[in-house]
């Protein structure tokens, strides 16, 4: 299932992430685990970070 609107959606959630924005832009546990899936994000000791296919995503 997707939760996003569209790419342009997915692409600021992917920076909101980056950014470090999470408190501020919360995703919910079905985002976090589709973006799991997709392989865009890992979970680091309780942080959710993009992996080398998010950071080219958002490039």
């Amino acid at each position: 299932m997707e939760y996003w609107k569209d790419d342009i959606e997915l692409l600021w959630t992917l920076r909101d992430i980056n950014g470090g924005r999470l408190k501020l832009s919360p995703i919910t546990e079905d985002q976090l685990s589709e973006l799991l899936e997709m392989g865009l994000v890992e979970v680091v000791d309780d942080q959710v970070k993009l992996t080398e296919a998010g950071y080219r995503k958002i490039q």
